[in-house]
């Protein structure tokens, strides 16, 4: 196995073992008791998926503000609340992570 991958591999024992991941996992075993509760959340994060890429005519703010209206009272679900703030962790993590590997290796990519 060459240096790279042998790194990769620490790498990702290291986020496994990381606090932030291991919370995300506890509140995903927490979901799986739950499927119907797991159902509405993907649907929640679907939901959110689309407000942010929909390029409609629409304000985003005011997209933005019904949306939190709609979903203000699903949002006080300690267990829904705790797991999206979870898998947001998780996702900034990836982000720092990539965008450390990204800054660190010199290839020229032409801006957009």
């Amino acid at each position: 196995m060459d240096r790279i991958q042998m790194c990769v591999d620490s790498l990702l024992e290291a986020i496994r073992e990381g606090e932030t991941y291991q919370r995300y996992r506890k509140c995903e075993e927490k979901l799986m008791e739950k499927p119907e509760l797991r159902e509405k959340i993907d649907e929640f994060r679907v939901a959110v998926f689309r407000l942010n890429n929909d390029n409609g005519n629409e304000d985003l703010y005011e997209s933005i503000d019904r949306f939190e209206k709609e979903h203000q009272e699903f949002r006080k679900n300690p267990i829904v609340n705790e797991y999206l703030e979870a898998e947001l962790d998780v996702c900034k993590m990836m982000q720092r992570i990539n965008s450390r590997i990204q800054g660190g290796v010199d290839i020229h990519i032409p801006q957009v």
